[in-house]
């Protein structure tokens, strides 16, 4: 789930960051928080970057939380916006931007606790994730953060779009997590590729969004293209709906 918190103030994006991820930890919710110090940072990153639920302060230096708010929901209507302030008098203007929630500051975990929980029902989707069972790298990895994986003798080489982890586990045990996912295929002896974070197939390659390129085994080509082209048409429905 990424949730982005839009404040001048460093103490209470601190605070906020620090509720959400107690939050997490208390649901096992895997969370990427990302802090802006203001609208303008917050509205560059759109171009790039969508998210699930934004934290909106709304007397910002310079363009002020319902501008930013404006130019979010000229966007997209699907992110769920929850206004912070320390003031009532600007409920009035926040209604338009379809705020799912308003909260007085200074914020106290239990109300935002709650509506984070509310936040979870009305986005209707469950945050998939994968238990890894390493505390020491942190156990769980979003699914969608995975671009592949190569098999490493008892360890796995998972390859996500911010880092490489090498993971003690068999690539048969974790072939076996992963096989509940459409978006996962293993393409070649001791490889998996994520068709989510996958461009295209190229001769015998996968070519991942980010540029490198996975090799596909020859006898699996054909089967690999027919299911990277099955997986494109299911999120096209998806969106559709």
């Amino acid at each position: 789930m990424k949730i982005a918190i839009v404040d001048d103030n460093p103490s209470e994006i601190n605070r906020l960051s620090q509720s959400i991820s107690l939050w997490a930890q208390q649901n096992g919710i895997v969370t990427e928080t990302k802090p802006f110090d203001s609208g303008e940072a917050f509205s560059r990153s759109l171009s790039e970057d969508k998210y699930d639920i934004v934290f909106m302060d709304i007397i910002l230096n310079g363009q002020n939380g319902i501008e930013t708010a404006r130019q979010l929901r000229h966007l997209t209507l699907e992110t769920l916006l929850i206004f912070v302030t320390s003031s009532t008098e600007f409920m009035a203007q926040a209604f338009p931007c379809h705020a799912f929630d308003y909260v007085i500051k200074p914020c106290q975990d239990e109300q935002i606790h709650r509506i984070l929980n509310e936040a979870m029902r009305a986005l209707h989707k469950p945050v998939d994730y994968l238990d890894l069972n390493d505390d020491r790298l942190g156990g769980k990895l979003l699914l969608s953060d995975i671009l592949y994986v190569y098999s490493d003798s008892n360890y796995c080489d998972i390859y996500t779009k911010k880092q490489l982890r090498k993971v003690r586990i068999s690539f048969t045990e974790l072939s076996q997590k992963l096989s509940g996912h459409p978006s996962f295929m293993v393409v070649g002896r001791g490889v998996i590729v994520n068709f989510d974070n996958t461009s295209h197939i190229s001769g015998l390659d996968c070519v991942m969004t980010n540029g490198d390129k996975v090799p596909v085994s020859r006898r699996k080509i054909k089967e690999t293209e027919q299911a990277f082209l099955n997986r494109q048409f299911s999120q096209l429905l998806a969106e559709g709906n």
